[in-house]
């Protein structure tokens, strides 16, 4: 991309990536985000990053190991989230690796939870095909 400006649908900078840990963030696309913090997303499957713009550094990470990802389950993952009050995901995606392990996992703002954190835990494992439930912290 270079320095003239362009008003498109995308923007792209190659990045370097180095044993520093440091990555260089353009400052036009700090500015395009509109934030000064972001949620980075590595998902595994596609080897592709994903950056979210953030308005608080909470951020929960949810994991659910499960049998099957049918329409089904997500109709009644949807159902349950619904209640709990947590309808603004920053990211959210369903995959089963190598067809024998499957997994729906999710990044949100806890803010937005109108019930305990302890309940909508105790409401996903109880869901049909559910094997196993993460709830962790993102941190820096």
């Amino acid at each position: 991309m270079s320095d003239e400006a362009y008003e498109g649908a995308t923007a792209g900078k190659v990045l370097v990536f180095d044993d520093s840990e440091t990555v260089k963030f353009p400052s036009a696309f700090k500015s395009a985000m509109g934030t000064s913090q972001g949620l980075m997303v590595l998902v595994h499957k596609d080897r592709l990053i994903k950056i979210f713009p953030l308005e608080s550094d909470e951020v929960l990470f949810l994991s659910l190991e499960i049998g099957k990802l049918t329409n089904d389950f997500l109709t009644k993952l949807s159902q349950i989230f619904k209640k709990a009050g947590l309808v603004d995901l920053l990211f959210s995606t369903g995959v089963c690796l190598r067809g024998t392990r499957c997994f729906y996992e999710c990044y949100f703002n806890p803010g937005q939870l109108s019930s305990d954190l302890a309940d909508l835990e105790n409401s996903l494992k109880v869901l049909d095909g559910v094997q196993r439930v993460v709830v962790e912290r993102v941190s820096e």
